[in-house]
């Protein structure tokens, strides 16, 4: 992948999301793809347009025709991103609910690991005792992965720029270590100029004021891409530690953590909805949503780069685990 291809492919995912999302705000109200206020614990006063995935997805769709034909694996892995996307947005629009969005994030697994060979074989040396290998258990652990971390961002999504922000700092760490020249590496790139105008929108920054959400589908897709990402870069020999693949996604996955052990203790189901959310807590702590959002980042980007910085100065794994 030249410079050429990276530009490019920046250059077409910004226009086609762009013109994408503007297209999908107008027709919004048509397809029933509004979150009303009220529905889902929301805090706006107007309807919002839940089109923000729609849109970074034409933008990555965008952004591989700059470079070369996907390889077969990598056509399992969007595959598995299409479908989440699809089911995700027929969620936004008709609320089938969680069991029908965990079937969709279990195929997507499947086409991926199945079809595309994306596994988890080796967990590192976590404990100080040599690499920890999965074996037999290799598919069914990272099914697991690949769901648990879907549903960490879909969750970790409850205020404006979080998940968004968060995915463009996880993204932007896993260029550093994927094959340059891969479809994969490619599409990140192009998800990443793809969340610009949806974050510009989504915190009203832009002169517009045409606020937009994520939906279902968008949260999806950016968990679906950092999993898939994460597994290949950290299966890839000299690439990177499994071990700091947790520290690139610490919020999501503490925060779901907590909170589906929370409402298992309270014997409530794991995905039941309520306000107990880390986000929601600092949110009413600081009385700003803004406010905490701006914490999260910061504790997110200093999580990454404790990561990161464990992994350039050859840590020992156990020591950053």
């Amino acid at each position: 992948m030249t410079l050429m291809n990276i530009f490019l492919a920046l250059a077409l995912a910004l226009l086609v999301s762009t013109l994408v999302l503007a297209a999908l705000v107008r027709l919004a109200p048509r397809a029933g793809l509004l979150d009303h206020p009220g529905e889902r614990r929301r805090l706006h006063r107007e309807a919002v347009p839940r089109v923000g995935g729609l849109a970074i997805f034409a933008g990555l769709l965008a952004s591989l025709g700059v470079g070369p034909s996907l390889t077969a694996a990598e056509g399992w892995g969007l595959a598995g991103a299409a479908l989440l996307v699809l089911v995700g947005a027929l969620d936004d629009r008709y609320q089938l609910g969680p069991r029908v969005r965990l079937l969709a994030q279990v195929g997507a697994g499947l086409l991926l690991t199945l079809g595309g060979g994306v596994v988890i074989t080796d967990l590192g040396d976590l404990l100080g005792n040599g690499p920890l290998t999965l074996g037999a258990w290799a598919v069914p652990f990272t099914l697991v992965a690949v769901v648990g971390l879907i549903n960490a961002f879909n969750m970790v999504d409850g205020i404006d720029g979080l998940a968004g922000g968060i995915a463009l700092l996880a993204l932007g760490s896993l260029l550093l270590f994927l094959p340059p020249g891969s479809g994969l590496a490619l599409g990140l790139v192009g998800a990443m100029a793809a969340l610009v105008p949806f974050l510009v929108c989504n915190l009203d920054l832009g002169p517009a004021r045409s606020k937009v959400f994520l939906g279902d589908a968008g949260s999806m897709l950016l968990g679906y891409l950092i999993v898939w990402g994460l597994i290949v870069a950290s299966q890839a020999p000299g690439g990177l530690a499994p071990v700091t693949a947790l520290w690139l996604v610490a919020i999501p996955l503490m925060d779901t953590l907590a909170v589906m052990g929370r409402r298992l203790r309270q014997g409530r189901h794991p995905f039941s909805a309520d306000r107990g959310h880390l986000h929601h807590y600092l949110a009413r702590l600081l009385h700003s949503p803004r406010g905490a959002l701006l914490l999260l980042l910061a504790l997110a980007s200093l999580l990454a780069g404790i990561g990161l910085a464990g992994q350039v100065w050859g840590w020992p794994e156990a020591v950053s685990f």
